[in-house]
């Protein structure tokens, strides 16, 4: 990810960390550069009215041209006309996010294009595993080792 406000970071880290993204913070574009050295992401997150936004996208675009390979760019910005939309768009971004946003649309976005990009079908809305429990949001349900999933109020029958 690639964004200098730390309030910013720290939503997001908290929003996608909670067990299907591992994030990784860049506030410039050699920080990100030296993180895509060691590791590869599969998804990014870019701050398109960041001064570095442009040369990380082509550095992107460039590696996955390398390694015949597709990163998934979730690009962030402040501004929502249509002019800045279609520059992120033309720069290699896969979707854009106007700020401010909420934490499940940009989790229910990075799955999407993440599940786009590896082909792989991740639910939008994970269940969440702690151990041998399993929560179900969507369903409203908790099972905790074989034993059949407890209903939580409001459940539908």
């Amino acid at each position: 990810m690639l964004h200098d406000r730390q309030l910013v970071v720290d939503l997001i880290e908290l929003t996608l960390n909670h067990g299907l993204f591992v994030v990784r913070a860049a506030r410039s574009l050699a920080e990100a550069e030296a993180i895509l050295a060691e590791w590869r992401p599969h998804l990014t997150v870019v701050d398109m009215d960041h001064d570095d936004s442009t040369a990380l996208l082509q550095r992107l675009g460039a590696s996955n041209t390398l390694t015949r390979s597709v990163t998934p760019v979730l690009g962030l910005t402040r501004r929502g006309d249509l002019k800045t939309k279609l520059k992120a768009f033309d720069l290699g971004v896969d979707d854009i996010l106007t700020m401010p946003f909420s934490p499940e649309e940009l989790l229910a976005r990075s799955i999407v294009i993440s599940r786009r990009a590896s082909g792989t079908d991740r639910p939008i809305v994970p269940t969440i595993k702690l151990g041998e429990m399993e929560i179900d949001i969507v369903n409203r349900q908790v099972r905790a080792g074989i034993r059949e999933p407890e209903r939580l109020p409001g459940a539908p029958p």
